[in-house]
C-alpha cells in the first residue's frame, strides 16, 4: 500500500478530494489529506504534512491550486522521498505585484461579511465552468469551516510563495498537471507551461470545467488520477 498526500487549496479541506479519496482508497492507495493549520508559510507548512509520515517513509502527492505551492516546498525540502505528484488546477508562478492588495481587499470583506459572503460575492463567478448551487454551497461550507485565522495564514503562504519554474524543469519526478478548461484562476496556458517545463510528465485539460475540476468533473478527474496512481498502489 502506499501513501497518498491529498494537499487542498486555500479555503478548502478534504471535503474538496472527497470523490477521489473515495476512488483511491479502493485502489489500494492510504490517503492522507493535509488540514491546514495556522501556519503562515510554506517550510512549517511542510513541517506539518511531514509530520504525518514516519522519518523517511515515502508518499505520492495529489494537490489543488495553494497545494501545488505546498507540494513544491516538499519537493525542494525531501525529492528522495517523494514518487508521483498531481497537480490540480495549480500554478508555478511567485505572486503577482498586486496579489497582497487584492487579497487583502477579500481579508477584510471577509471579517466584515463572512466568508460564506465572501464566497458568494467574489468568487462564484469564477470558480465553476457553470452554475451549480451545490458546488457552491460546499465551498462555502469549507471556507466557513476554515475560518478567519487559517484563511489569513494561508493568504501569507500565497504572497510569500517562490516561483516555482525553475524547479520543475529540474525535476524528473513522475508529474500530472491536471485542470480546468475554463478555469480563470489557474488557466490552461498555466498547465500547459508547467507541462512543457516538467520533463516527466503529462497534461489534462477537463472540458466543461472551471477551477474546482475535481468537483465539477469529479468521474473524469477520477479516472485520470486512478491512471496516474492507480498501479503503484500494487507495485
Amino acid at each position: 500500500m502506499t501513501n497518498l498526500l491529498f494537499i487542498p487549496g486555500t479555503l478548502c479541506n478534504k471535503a474538496v478530494f472527497s470523490d477521489q479519496i473515495t476512488t483511491l482508497s479502493r485502489a489500494g492507495h492510504n490517503c492522507i489529506t493535509l488540514e491546514y493549520d495556522q501556519h503562515d508559510n510554506l517550510s512549517e507548512t511542510a513541517d506539518y504534512a511531514l509530520s504525518r509520515f514516519k522519518a523517511d517513509e515515502r508518499f505520492n502527492i495529489c494537490a489543488f491550486s495553494m497545494g501545488g505551492m505546498v507540494a513544491f516546498e516538499l519537493l525542494t525540502r525531501c525529492p528522495e522521498r517523494i514518487d508521483r505528484i498531481a497537480l490540480l488546477d495549480s500554478n508555478a508562478h511567485a505572486d503577482k505585484p498586486q496579489g497582497r492588495t487584492v487579497r487583502n481587499e477579500h481579508l477584510n470583506y471577509a471579517i466584515e461579511h463572512g466568508l460564506d459572503r465572501l464566497i458568494h460575492d467574489y468568487f462564484s463567478s469564477v470558480y465553476l465552468s457553470s452554475p451549480n448551487d451545490e458546488i457552491m454551497r460546499l465551498i462555502a461550507q469549507m471556507a466557513e469551516d476554515t475560518g478567519i485565522a487559517r484563511y489569513k495564514a494561508q493568504l501569507e503562504i500565497l504572497a510569500t510563495r517562490p516561483d516555482a519554474s525553475e524547479l520543475l524543469a529540474n525535476c524528473d519526478h513522475r508529474m500530472l498537471f491536471m485542470g480546468g478548461c475554463d478555469d480563470v484562476l489557474c488557466p490552461p496556458s498555466e498547465q500547459q507551461r508547467m507541462h512543457q517545463l516538467a520533463a516527466n510528465s503529462e497534461l489534462v485539460l477537463i472540458e466543461k470545467a472551471g477551477h474546482f475540476a475535481s468537483l465539477e468533473q469529479s468521474d473524469k478527474v477520477n479516472l485520470h488520477l486512478y491512471n496516474f496512481f492507480g498501479g503503484a498502489a500494487h507495485a
